[in-house]
C-alpha cells in the first residue's frame, strides 16, 4: 500500500503524483516549491471550469505550473520514490518508483521551468510521452513510464516491448 505524502513534508525537485479514475492511473509532476507544481496535462474534459482562484490555471493540453490544489484536484498526494532495488519495483505499485538514480534537487527544478519555458517535451500521449515521462525526465534525464511499462509487464520482454514501442513513437512524433 502506497504512503500518502503531507504538503508540508514536500521539498522542491520531489517527484510527486496523485491518483485519478478510482486509481486505475496517476497524474505526475515536480513539486517547484511554494505550493506550485509543474506538469504536463494531456486532453481534458473539464476545460469549461473556470481558471483557478489561487494561481489562476485553466484545464488545457500542455506543461503548466499549478498550485497544488489544481494538481490533486482533490486526490490523494503520493512522492514517487528513486534508487529502489528492482525486486521492491516488482511488488510496488506501477507508477510509484523506479531504479534510476536522480539528479540534484536544483536540477531537476531548473529542467522543469526550461520545459515550462520552452514547452519543449512534445505532444502529450497517454500511453508514450505522458506526464509520468515528463517527471521522471526532469528527475533523471530519461523519459520513462512505469505505468505504461507494467502494461508490457515487469520483465525483460516487457521492458523491450515498451521500449521498440517509444522508440517507433518518437521516430514518427520528430
Amino acid at each position: 500500500m502506497m504512503k500518502t505524502v503531507r504538503r508540508d513534508d514536500l521539498m522542491p525537485g520531489d517527484h510527486i503524483f496523485s491518483n485519478r479514475a478510482l486509481r486505475l492511473y496517476y497524474h505526475h509532476g515536480i513539486y517547484v516549491g511554494d505550493d506550485m507544481v509543474i506538469h504536463l496535462m494531456g486532453p481534458s474534459k473539464i476545460y469549461n471550469r473556470p481558471p483557478c482562484r489561487k494561481c489562476g490555471f485553466k484545464p488545457q493540453s500542455g506543461i503548466f505550473k499549478t498550485c497544488l490544489d489544481c494538481f490533486l484536484e482533490g486526490h490523494s498526494l503520493y512522492r514517487y520514490k528513486y534508487d529502489v532495488s528492482y525486486l521492491k519495483l516488482l511488488f510496488k505499485r506501477s507508477g510509484s518508483c523506479s531504479t534510476w538514480e536522480c539528479k540534484p534537487a536544483k536540477e531537476v527544478v531548473e529542467m522543469a521551468h526550461r520545459l515550462l519555458k520552452d514547452q519543449s517535451f512534445g505532444s502529450y500521449n497517454f500511453l508514450l510521452n505522458n506526464c509520468e515521462d515528463f517527471a521522471v525526465y526532469c528527475k533523471t534525464g530519461m523519459a520513462m513510464s512505469n505505468q505504461t511499462a507494467g502494461w508490457f509487464g515487469f520483465n525483460l520482454v516487457g521492458s523491450i516491448g515498451y521500449h521498440v514501442t517509444k522508440g517507433v513513437y518518437q521516430a514518427f512524433a520528430d
